[in-house]
Order: C-alpha cells, then sequence, then structure tokens
C-alpha cells in the first residue's frame, strides 16, 4: 500500500512536471507527427514513371508497338526515340535516363516467324536496388508484349513463345512501398522518440539538481524507475494511436490484422523505448550528451537492422544477431503483420513475448545501475 503511495505521488510529480514544460509537452507530440510525414511521403522504393527511350533499329509496326506498350504503362515514362546508340549512352550516362531499350533489326521478322526476338535492356545500376527492380518489371513486361504479339501476327507458332508465367502478390497487390513503410515507420518512431523524452527528462532534472529531493525520499529504485517513466510511456502510446489513424486516414494503408495484437505491441514497445531512455539516464550527466547517446542507440539500429530498409535475412550472420537483440525489429514485425498481412494474435504472440522480455531485461538491468540512495 505504501509503495503504491509513493509510486502515485512521484506519478503525480511527474505529470505536473511535464505540464509546466509546455515545449517540451507539444515537442512529444509534434516529433513523431513531422517524422511520419517526412519519412511516409519522402520515404519510397516505389518503381513509377521511370525516364526511358529507345534505339528502334526495326522500325516496323511490331517494333513500335513494342516501344508504345511500354510509353502507356505508368512504370515508364517515354523520353523519345534515340537515334544511335551513342545517344542512348549518353543519356543514360548524364541520368537524362535511367532505362533505355535497344531493338535489333529484324524483330518484327522474328515475331512473324514464331521465333522470339531478342531486345537488349539497358538500366542505370548506380543504385542497385531501384535498377534490379526496374529490370523485373521490363522483363516481365518484355514476356507479355511478346505474348500478345505474337498471337496477333498471322502464320506465327505460339508454341514456340516463351511459357506463360502468372505471378500474384500477396500482402500488397498493388506493389505500393507506402503500404509496408509506414507501418515500419510506427515501429522506428516509438522507439526514437520516447526513448530521448525519457533520458533527456531524467538528465535534465541532474543538471537542475532538483532529482536530489528525490534521493532523500524513501522509495525504491524501481519505484523511482516506474515513476519516471511511465508518464512518457503513456505520452507514446498517445501517440501512436494517432500515428495509427494517420496511416489509415492519411496514407490509405489498411489494418487487416489484429487491433488487439497491435495495441498491446504498441504498449510493450514503448515502454521497451522508455526503458532504454532510463537506462541511458542512469549513465549519462548531461542533456546533450544524453540525446547524442540515444540517437546513435536507437535511430541508427532502428532504420538500418529492423528490417524496414532491408530483409533482415539479408543482413548477414553478424548484422541478423544485431537485429534480434533489438526491440524494433519485433514491433516492426507486429504493425506490418497486423496493418499489411492481416496477422492475428496467435501469429505475432512470439513477437508479443520478445518484447515483454526486453522491457523486463531493461528494468532489471536500469534498477542496478540507477544511483538512488538509501535503496
Amino acid at each position: 500500500m505504501n509503495a503504491l503511495r509513493r509510486l502515485s505521488a512521484l506519478l503525480k510529480r511527474e505529470v505536473l512536471e511535464i505540464l509546466r514544460d509546455p515545449f517540451r509537452l507539444s515537442a512529444a507530440f509534434i516529433v513523431p507527427g513531422v517524422m511520419m510525414l517526412i519519412f511516409g511521403f519522402g520515404l519510397s522504393v516505389d518503381i513509377e514513371q521511370v525516364p526511358f527511350a529507345a534505339l528502334d533499329q526495326d522500325r516496323t509496326p511490331a517494333s513500335r508497338d513494342y516501344i508504345d506498350h511500354f510509353a502507356r504503362n505508368r512504370y515508364f515514362a517515354d523520353q523519345g526515340v534515340a537515334r544511335s546508340r551513342a545517344e542512348l549512352t549518353e543519356r543514360l550516362r548524364t541520368g537524362e535516363l535511367k532505362m533505355a531499350l535497344e531493338i535489333p533489326p529484324g524483330f518484327g521478322r522474328d515475331l512473324t516467324a514464331g521465333r522470339v526476338p531478342q531486345v537488349a535492356i539497358l538500366a542505370d545500376g548506380t543504385m542497385p536496388f531501384r535498377a534490379e527492380t526496374v529490370r523485373s518489371y521490363a522483363e516481365a513486361m518484355h514476356l507479355a508484349l511478346i505474348q500478345r504479339l505474337a498471337q496477333e501476327k498471322a502464320g506465327a507458332d505460339t508454341a514456340l513463345m516463351p511459357a506463360s508465367v502468372e505471378t500474384r502478390y500477396w500482402y500488397n497487390q498493388a506493389l505500393k512501398s507506402r503500404v509496408t513503410f509506414v507501418p515500419g515507420l510506427i515501429a522506428v518512431i516509438l522507439t526514437i522518440v520516447p526513448a530521448m523524452l525519457t533520458a533527456v527528462a531524467v538528465v535534465r532534472e541532474k543538471e537542475l539538481g532538483s532529482i536530489t529531493n528525490l534521493y532523500a525520499t524513501p522509495v525504491t529504485r524501481l519505484e523511482f524507475l516506474l515513476g519516471k517513466q511511465l508518464p512518457y510511456a503513456v505520452i507514446s502510446y498517445l501517440n501512436f494511436i494517432l500515428l495509427a489513424v494517420a496511416a489509415v486516414l492519411l496514407f490509405g494503408v489498411p489494418l487487416k490484422g489484429s487491433v488487439a495484437a497491435l495495441a498491446l505491441g504498441a504498449a510493450l514497445a514503448v515502454l521497451c523505448s522508455t526503458g532504454i531512455g532510463m537506462l541511458i539516464s542512469a549513465f549519462t550527466r548531461s542533456q546533450a550528451a544524453a540525446l547524442l547517446i540515444t540517437m546513435i542507440l536507437t535511430l541508427v539500429p532502428s532504420f538500418l537492422y529492423s528490417g524496414l530498409l532491408t530483409p533482415v535475412s539479408g543482413l548477414g550472420p553478424g548484422g541478423t544477431a544485431f537485429a534480434y537483440g533489438t526491440p524494433t525489429m519485433y514491433f516492426l514485425n507486429i504493425t506490418v503483420g497486423a496493418f499489411s498481412k492481416g496477422l492475428a494474435l496467435a501469429d505475432l504472440a512470439p513477437n508479443l513475448g520478445a518484447l515483454a522480455l526486453f522491457f523486463v531485461g531493461l528494468t532489471a538491468v536500469s534498477t542496478v545501475l540507477v544511483k538512488k540512495q538509501g535503496a
């Protein structure tokens, strides 16, 4: 009973401290929203309107139909026909084009004869991931068009045409990167911002000297940690609600899966994030140092090792091991699974369990490291 009374007093004190600083309270809600808008609209790997040009050395109705097929597609933007290979190469080199088609002589003749015509697809490889995606799209369009043109040509032996392949994309049929990135950004933002808020708030009291008043009270280390941490966890959870609503209404991301799993995952995630902030505050003395260390320990791993930009399985043994040691990866699995894949609570239970273990571990380590006189 005494413990609950002491914890309640600590919570009340911390809430009053937050309310007395309107700038900090405003920043707690504005920063996550700004990050969501900047990264949500700016972070994309969608392939649309890729500038391309063609070198048509065949100059037949079939070759013109082939080029027009690319020009009408939303993935590519026609920049006109090139007059020579040198011109095509120069336009690729300067960055005016990101892809080029080179149609050799005899394209239409081969098509009419039932032979598979050869076309050169040149892609700007300075951004390998984007170039690989452009190549895949162009090859798929090439095969589909060759099938159609061959069937339209009188006398073509369609049996000699390449086999028809039907591809189906699950969970994200339109191949919109926003459907994955926006839920992933919720996980990243709720790792970075709560940790920064908590760490800076505790270290600020160290700088002002007001934390010594707490040292003179009979509160235990655990009560001290929870009393400082929970108000920022509540603020961060309110941010989660706002970010989730923005994901659905502003970015058009469907929420297909378990709302209960998403809500529980967010609660555990913000407790982990504020726990990271408390841990950092235990061994830092200035707000600048706390801010810098928190950014290094949360921002970089969240973007590079959570699976947001690169699948965890593709990080290599060292990177994969590091990813499994960060709570962001597990919460990102929950947000993407709940929003995009339609996963149920049972499907996401392992990730929820991992977040719970992280919270317990962070609290235990912080309890040992925090300096509390008389505890």
